[in-house]
């Protein structure tokens, strides 16, 4: 009997206090000691299903507009009789000084303060000289080896009135053949200032200068035969000066010199050709 007691005890021993040991001792889980740290967040809210807005389910209220939306506050209106400045305009550099060439340096170099200004625009060379050095500079042009400007194309003129005592530009356009190359030679006049005549170096300057002559009133010095060669010989005044009444000049000269008459017509029959020809 005492055998069989020890051994219901030792039995029992083994299950009961085994199990309430396991229960008891049982460690508590990182995840179980944070969520007892926490507050208490209030649930996010679910998302509704697929068909929820077709079963009627209420829509979220959208979020207000960001500033960033909204419309700018108008602007304030300018001043009264204000105008606001126009953009520069830039546009491409066409006039350059003429620097490393070696014919303008050795004209620069001889005729010293006389030559005011040597550019290059668009790829033509102009050199622009004082009046009394215009011939001197021509004849250099013409007779040096390194120049040969045997041939002028033209001599014309260029007004500016605004020009308080250069009022007139006189322009002398040069070509060698030899060299293949071409040079625009300038020189201002006053208003009522004679030119000299380049006509003994360029014998055909001689129909150019009396056209720069008859449009602008320039006289040229030692031209052998200045007079008018575009218009009549008793022409009022110079076409091509910016103040000329060309209306007035023409309706003047054509009343005194041309005899000429209105006639009565019948415009009936005006209409009746354009018909034809349609």
């Amino acid at each position: 009997m005492e055998d069989e007691t020890k051994d219901t005890s030792n039995q029992g021993s083994d299950k009961g206090p085994s199990t309430e040991k396991s229960d008891s001792a049982k460690p508590e889980t990182p995840s179980s000691l944070e969520q007892a740290a926490k507050p208490d967040v209030p649930a996010e809210p679910q998302k509704a299903a697929p068909g929820a807005a077709d079963a009627g389910a209420s829509k979220p209220t959208p979020p207000p507009a960001a500033a960033a939306e909204r419309p700018a506050p108008p602007k304030a209106a300018p001043a009264a009789g204000h105008k606001p400045a126009p953009p520069a305009k830039k546009g491409p550099v066409i006039t350059v000084d003429i620097t490393g060439d070696a014919l303008i340096d050795r004209i620069r170099e001889r005729f010293g303060e006389a030559i005011t200004e040597a550019v290059a625009t668009l790829g033509q060379q102009i050199i622009r000289v004082k009046k009394d050095s215009l011939i001197e500079l021509c004849n250099f042009l013409h007779d040096d080896e390194e120049a040969l400007f045997d041939m002028c194309t033209d001599v014309t003129a260029v007004h500016w009135p605004e020009r308080a005592g250069e009022e007139f530009e006189v322009v002398i356009l040069l070509y060698s053949v030899p060299k293949n190359r071409r040079l625009r030679v300038k020189a201002s006049l006053a208003d009522g200032e004679a030119c000299p005549s380049v006509t003994p170096i360029w014998a055909g300057a001689n129909w150019t200068e009396r056209e720069v002559y008859d449009m602008f009133g320039i006289v040229f010095e030692g031209h052998p035969d200045l007079r008018r060669i575009l218009l009549p010989s008793d022409w009022p005044g110079h076409p091509l000066r910016k103040e000329y009444p060309i209306e007035y000049r023409d309706n003047e000269w054509t009343d005194k010199h041309l005899d000429y008459r209105e006639i009565e017509y019948d415009t009936s029959l005006i209409d009746v050709k354009y018909a034809e020809r349609r």
